[in-house]
């Protein structure tokens, strides 16, 4: 399948550590835009009030979409392996109405009122980490092509059992905790701001990281 353990060997890495409770966004040439969203509760909702800092979030939401809905919709919660979500107003999981709290499972499809639907998907047994999709492509301010709902690590490859795809990738990369750090590795020969980093290396708010057919920059949410 082309991944790894993404402990099986010695990390090398001489950068500072980074903030394992800031999220991301992860630019990749050719493929699309990922939020990678590292807190355990994501809450969902509308619009925040106009002129507000950030494109992604508002007051009352981590992900504000700019859809009819309310303030704070719903909340999924990530514990242990498992994911929940909560619905605090009208909404349809696997079009049945959720009236608290319910255990999500692979390919589940969310409707949040009448229009706006989430696909929550867990790709691979080798993450506890989830991905979400805009079906219905109600998006927030600023447009992605999804996120990871990242436990442990985010495996991106050309097959569908990554958590992004990215289907002209020669080999795969995987992202990683590890304490308070976010670090990189491959099988590969890949490169951070040009320095090697097969083995590992910290990825730090504006980095590079490129190799043959491949390109991503990480990116901290401000």
């Amino acid at each position: 399948m082309g991944f790894f353990s993404p402990t099986s060997r010695d990390d090398r890495q001489s950068a500072a550590p980074t903030d394992a409770g800031t999220n991301y966004l992860l630019w990749i040439d050719g493929v699309g835009t990922w939020l990678v969203y590292l807190q355990e509760n994501l809450r969902i909702g509308g619009p925040g009030r106009p002129g507000s800092s950030s494109p992604l979030r508002s007051e009352w939401a981590d992900l504000a979409l700019l859809s009819n809905l309310s303030r704070h919709h719903a909340t999924i919660t990530r514990s242990g392996e498992s994911y929940y979500l909560e619905a605090h107003a009208p909404v349809l999981c696997q079009e049945r109405p959720v009236n608290d709290r319910v255990l999500l499972s692979d390919r589940a499809t969310l409707k949040l009122n009448q229009d706006t639907i989430l696909s929550f998907t867990q790709p691979t047994a080798l993450s506890t980490s989830a991905c979400l999709e805009f079906t219905s492509f109600h998006q927030p301010q600023q447009r992605l092509d999804g996120i990871v709902l990242m436990a442990d690590n985010c495996l991106l490859g050309a097959t569908g059992e990554n958590h992004i795809a990215c289907k002209n990738w020669p080999g795969s990369v995987v992202i990683y905790r590890q304490g308070d750090q976010i670090l990189c590795r491959s099988r590969q020969e890949i490169y951070v701001n040009e320095e090697p980093a097969s083995q590992g290396a910290v990825l730090t708010p504006g980095c590079l990281v490129s190799g043959p057919e491949l390109r991503f920059r990480w990116e901290v949410i401000v």
